[in-house]
């Protein structure tokens, strides 16, 4: 069976993780004694997963003939926050839940729109009163060519549905204006497309059991 890029991450979690965002600014102090924030690229996230050499061996496997899959930073992958697959109020996922409009409720938004600034978007068509809590996080999902393309976001404050499943999220990092206006944007196991940092990717030393330990690192690579 051949495989696809970007490919999915194992589904059993590492034993801890570092996933945030990397932003590309610089100060700009005045002389009047102000500090400015000067942008100098588009922000991205940044992970690391730490594997202990406590998984079973079936697991251990798996996340090195995943890495091996990449060729180092040749190819991509879907890259997770493991500890927040839905939002904290359906930590089990959306089973159940209707949309306010009718119809079962998967995690999608039915339409979206976003502010100016791009960083409150509105999404409608979700399920009445569903609450969105600090670092639960929204993708936005298309395909290009072919290939799958993603965009993800955490949410920075608290939020909740209306009656009729609307609800406008602030959200960082802002929405990138390459985001296509047919892109769904999605609540459900949200993810982006990263390549490994190979500097900092590095398995360990096999135990006598053959289970493997070590570090996986990726960079989002973001594109239309």
């Amino acid at each position: 069976m051949a495989l696809v890029f970007p490919r999915a991450m194992p589904l059993v979690g590492p034993s801890s993780q570092y996933f945030e965002i990397e932003r590309f600014d610089a100060l700009s102090p005045t002389s009047d004694g102000r500090v400015d924030g000067v942008t100098m690229g588009a922000p991205r996230w940044t992970a690391r997963w730490t594997l202990s050499e406590k998984l079973m061996l079936a697991q251990s496997d798996e996340w090195r003939a995943f890495v091996d899959s990449l060729r180092g930073a040749q190819r991509t992958f879907l890259a997770r926050d493991y500890d927040r697959p839905y939002p904290r109020s359906t930590p089990n996922g959306f089973g159940g839940l209707s949309r306010a409009g009718g119809g079962a409720f998967d995690g999608s938004a039915a339409s979206w729109s976003v502010n100016a600034d791009r960083d409150t978007p509105t999404l409608s068509g979700l399920s009445a009163g569903l609450v969105l809590s600090p670092t639960d996080y929204v993708m936005w999902r298309w395909t290009s060519g072919g290939i799958q393309r993603r965009s993800l976001h955490r949410v920075i404050e608290p939020a909740a549905a209306t009656g009729s499943g609307v609800v406008a999220v602030a959200v960082e990092p802002p929405l990138p204006t390459l985001i296509p206006s047919d892109a769904v944007a999605d609540l459900n196991r949200p993810e982006c497309v990263m390549k490994l940092d190979v500097s900092q990717t590095k398995l360990g030393e096999r135990t006598r059991a053959g289970r493997v330990g070590g570090v996986i690192a990726g960079v989002q690579d973001l594109r239309a």
